[in-house]
Formats: C-alpha cells, structure tokens, sequence
C-alpha cells in the first residue's frame, strides 16, 4: 500500500482535465497492482470492476499512475482497453 505524497504540476493538471479526484488517486494508490520500472518509478493500476454480462464486449476503462522513485506521483491517466 502506498500512501499519497507530492503530485507534479504536471500529474495535478492532468487529474483536474481528465475528471479524477484525489480520493480517486488515494484508492488507486492504496488498492492498485504495482509494476516496478527499472530505474526505481513505479507503474501503480487498476482495472475498473468488470459490470454484467451486458458489457463483455465494450472496453473497460483503466486507471493508473507513474510515481518516481521518490514517490512523487508524475501523471494519471484512464485508459480504455479492450477487453479479449
């Protein structure tokens, strides 16, 4: 579990154009599966709850985070992926 620390300019602006508040971004810091990158930052993501059977075929939508090796979060972004 990783807790919220600094958030660059850059992370900030991109949560306020893309609609994801902090309580977002704590949960996914605090629930998220963690890709460690080689030169120490972190890739934290989590994938929405898949919805009913209705939606097997329409993209899930992803949200993640890239936090340096100090801990600062540097973006967040919502990817839809496409679900197999």
């Amino acid at each position: 579990m990783m807790k919220l620390g600094k958030i660059s300019p850059l992370a900030f602006s991109r949560m306020k154009q893309r609609g994801i508040s902090i309580d977002a971004l704590n949960d996914l810091l605090a629930r998220g599966q963690v890709e460690r990158q080689l030169d120490g930052a972190q890739v934290i993501y989590l994938d929405s709850p898949v919805p009913g059977p209705t939606w097997v075929h329409r993209p899930q939508p992803r949200l993640y985070a890239v936090v340096d090796a100090a801990g600062e979060v540097l973006t967040v972004e919502k990817r839809v992926r496409l679900r197999s």
